[in-house]
C-alpha cells in the first residue's frame, strides 16, 4: 500500500457509476459493510463520502474512526485502502458538489445531506478483477457446496438473500478487522450459500489477502446483484481446509432502503 493516491486513480473516483464500499467497525466489534457509491477522493491524502440513506455505519465511526474501503470501476478495476474519519459537514464546497450531481440533484427523496471526511492510511495499486479465477473458482464452490450444508438450520436467510447468494454473478465481497483495528474489504465473488446459515467459499483467487483471517474470525459479507439489491451477513469463520472454508451466519441485516436495520439474530 501507499499513502497517496495517483491522480489519474483521483479521476477514476470521481463518477458515481462504480461501486463503492465502506467497511467500519460496530459496537459489538463485528465488521459492517456499507455501500457507498459517493465514497472518492478530497485530496491525494483524504477520502470522503456523501451520506444519503442512515445506516450503521455512520454511528460506527463515531465510535470506531479506522474503517476500510473498495472502489470498483466499470471496467473491472478494484482499489481497497484503509482510512481514519475526521470530521462531518453539513455544508460547502464539496456538499454542494454532490448535490449538483444529476442523480441527487433531480432525486425528490434521496439527496445529499451530509459529508464525511477521512484521512487516508493506505490505498493498494490498481487491480483488474481475475475474472478466470473467479469463474474456476465460483464452479469449484458450485460442485462442492452440498457438502457443507447442515441438516438443521435457524433460517438467517430469508429465500430471496438465499436465492441471491447461491447465484455465481452475485457479487460478493467480505470483511475482516485486522491486526491493527482496519476493517479490510477483499473481493469474494466466488462465495456461495450452501444453505439458509451457512457459506462456502475458497481461498483463490485472492488467497494472499484470504489466507490473514485467523481461524474463529468475526466476519461480514455484502452480497449484491446487478441491480443493486443487497444483503449484509455475519458470523464466524472457520479457516481453510483445503482451500475452502465457510461462514457460519448468526446475523443478518437489510442493507436497502428504506428501513435498514438487522432482520436476524441467532439465539444463544
Amino acid at each position: 500500500m501507499t499513502d497517496r493516491i495517483k491522480p489519474e486513480d483521483m479521476k477514476k473516483f470521481e463518477t458515481s457509476y462504480k461501486i463503492g464500499l465502506v467497511a467500519t467497525r460496530g459496537k459489538s466489534g463485528d465488521p459492517h459493510i456499507s455501500l457507498l457509491t459517493t465514497i472518492m477522493a478530497k485530496s491525494n491524502t483524504e477520502m470522503m463520502f456523501g451520506k444519503f440513506i442512515v445506516g450503521e455505519s455512520k454511528d460506527n465511526l463515531l465510535c470506531d474512526p479506522k474503517a476500510g474501503f473498495l472502489i470498483m470501476s466499470l471496467e473491472k478495476e478494484f482499489w481497497t485502502g484503509k482510512m481514519v474519519y475526521t470530521h462531518v459537514l453539513t455544508n460547502g464546497e464539496d456538499y454542494d458538489l454532490y448535490n449538483r450531481q444529476p442523480i441527487y440533484r433531480y432525486n425528490s427523496y434521496l439527496g445529499i445531506d451530509s459529508v464525511y471526511y477521512f484521512d487516508l492510511f493506505g490505498i493498494s495499486d490498481r487491480r483488474k478483477l481475475d475474472m478466470a479465477g473467479i469463474v474456476a473458482n465460483s464452479l469449484r464452490i458450485m460442485l462442492v457446496r452440498g457438502r457443507y450444508k447442515q441438516s438443521r438450520s435457524q433460517g438467517a436467510m430469508k429465500p430471496w438473500a438465499l436465492k441471491l447468494m447461491k447465484k455465481m454473478d452475485t457479487l460478493a465481497f467480505l470483511s475482516y478487522v485486522d491486526k491493527d483495528g482496519y476493517p479490510l474489504i477483499i473481493p469474494c465473488i466466488q462465495l456461495q450459500a450452501a444453505d439458509s446459515d451457512t457459506l462456502v467459499l475458497s481461498n483463490a483467487p485472492y488467497k494472499a489477502e484470504l489466507s490473514e483471517i485467523p481461524v474463529g474470525e468475526r466476519v461480514a459479507v455484502f452480497g449484491a446483484n446487478l441491480k443493486f439489491e443487497s444483503v449484509l451477513l455475519k458470523g464466524m469463520f472457520s479457516g481453510f481446509k483445503g482451500g475452502i472454508a465457510t461462514v457460519k451466519i448468526d446475523r443478518v441485516y437489510n442493507s436497502m432502503p428504506p428501513k435498514h436495520g438487522y432482520i436476524f439474530e441467532a439465539t444463544t
